[in-house]
């Protein structure tokens, strides 16, 4: 099926291409105006095919799975706690216009349904948070606050919605349409909206004694980083067994799920990693990424199976790492959880993002906000002011310890926070609570090495902002 699909492609693509090669060749003789465009229209349609490499037109069977007992005790495996688990479907229609690359191009096949996973944890002194992964390319902190709204069984500060980043998913940022047009379909937000909130709903309503234990290791040779910011290796896992006897799986390791490039609809690496660590746990599995910023798969990283592409050996080697650190698990006697929450603000000095804003093709990230103070006993002040505002937090679930970032965070900013940390494993939930782009530190901005990262940051503001929020959460250690 998968390699009918891909001739498909290859056909509909060289057809088009002859077409549009013979209208231009026909507009030669007719006014300029008309034969530059079929040419443009004729190099476009190049670009786009492209974009469609033939590493994503034939995909074979999965590797096969050993055969593995899949029975869990309750009373071995680790910290009592109350657990809840929910997914629904969030594949959006064919060709929807896809996220993350440019020129805009449709999903015109789906290769893989799009889960929305929701896991709910409650502790036995009442505190609850709910964990979101969708496979999205990210949510700005205004979608972010839609669907709280609409979530009637959960407080929206103890809901955490993150995005795999899969860069073959629906534009739901407005960014990768045809300009001067958004990508985003309203439609599709609304229905989106709605499946993540009630998803939410049903983790909570499914909570029921279970047990929590976690994992940590390092997963190294696939992704590479910027000059300066060398990716974190670590892979940090949470492994919860619900009174069902179904294991639920986190992983969260730093990378971009952007290997695929073409015209499918697709979760892209971490389909594989949830299909061969659920069939080796027997379980569901849960995919966060950690601090992506310029961290993405590296085309030669494939070394020990070059028969099998590069998102399937990410995916599936990643899952056979993880299963081998939980042989070995971090096992507390409590799983007491404890939330700490900063709010930033910051200018959006984007223009490119205020421009988009205006004619409607991302959402305003900036809002209103009232700043009010005391001069003297006399004398007092209020300002409204329009900035852009997100959230940061501190998760601690017994040992273990979460910072999530609403964005695709530098790892230099990571590396000088992570050691300030004391959980064991650490957690960073990247694009969580929202997306503001690319988070530099100041002195990575400055460098002028990062020109594409810049302009798909808010600003400059942004990073030292985050920093200064990171030092407050963990101060006082």
């Amino acid at each position: 099926m998968e390699l009918l699909d891909g001739i498909l492609i290859f056909l509909l693509a060289l057809a088009g291409a002859v077409v549009l090669f013979v209208l231009s060749a026909l507009a030669w003789i007719v006014r300029n105006f008309l034969r530059w465009s079929f040419v443009f229209l004729f190099f476009y349609a190049v670009i786009i095919c492209y974009k469609a490499p033939f590493q994503s037109i034939y995909v074979p069977e999965p590797a096969a799975v050993p055969d593995r007992l899949f029975r869990y005790e309750q009373d071995n495996f680790g910290a009592q706690i109350k657990a809840g688990f929910a997914k629904r479907d969030i594949t959006p229609p064919r060709f929807s216009w896809l996220a993350g690359y440019y020129p805009p191009h449709p999903g015109i096949f789906i290769r893989e349904w799009l889960w929305v996973k929701s896991l709910a944890l409650k502790d036995s002194g009442g505190n609850r948070i709910v964990i979101v992964s969708c496979d999205l390319i990210g949510l700005l902190p205004d979608e972010i606050e839609k669907i709280k709204n609409l979530v009637k069984k959960a407080a929206p500060d103890s809901i955490f919605i993150s995005a795999t980043h899969t860069h073959s998913g629906p534009d739901t940022i407005g960014l990768w349409g045809i300009p001067p047009f958004t990508g985003k379909n309203e439609k599709y937000m609304e229905f989106l909206r709605r499946q993540i909130a009630e998803v939410i709903d049903e983790s909570v309503s499914d909570l029921s004694q279970g047990t929590i234990r976690f994992g940590e290791g390092e997963f190294s040779g696939y992704v590479g980083g910027r000059e300066g910011n060398p990716p974190d290796p670590a892979v940090s896992v949470m492994q919860v067994l619900l009174s069902s006897g179904i294991p639920v799986t986190l992983v969260n390791f730093a990378s971009h799920a952007d290997v695929m490039k073409s015209f499918r609809i697709s979760a892209d690496f971490p389909y594989y990693l949830y299909e061969r660590l659920g069939k080796l746990t027997g379980g569901e599995v849960i995919f966060i990424p950690g601090a992506i910023g310029g961290v993405q798969p590296k085309r030669n990283g494939n070394k020990n199976n070059q028969d099998r592409f590069l998102e399937r050996g990410l995916g599936e080697d990643l899952a056979d790492r993880v299963y081998k650190i939980m042989e070995k698990p971090i096992v507390s006697e409590n799983a007491s959880i404890a939330v700490k929450q900063v709010k930033i603000m910051a200018s959006l000095e984007n223009k490119k993002f205020s421009q988009a804003a205006r004619i409607g093709i991302v959402s305003d990230l900036e809002i209103p906000i009232k700043i009010s103070g005391k001069i003297s006993n006399d004398l007092f002040y209020a300002v409204e002011v329009k900035a852009v505002e997100a959230r940061l937090a501190q998760i601690k679930i017994g040992p273990a310890e979460i910072i999530t970032i609403p964005g695709e965070l530098f790892p230099s900013i990571w590396w000088a926070i992570k050691p300030k940390m004391r959980g064991k494993p650490k957690f960073i939930f990247g694009l969580t609570n929202g997306e503001l782009g690319y988070i530099l530190s100041p002195k990575d901005f400055d460098s002028g090495k990062h020109p594409y990262h810049q302009g798909m940051s808010i600003g400059k503001e942004s990073g030292d902002s985050v920093e200064k929020a990171l030092e407050i959460l963990l101060d006082g250690k």
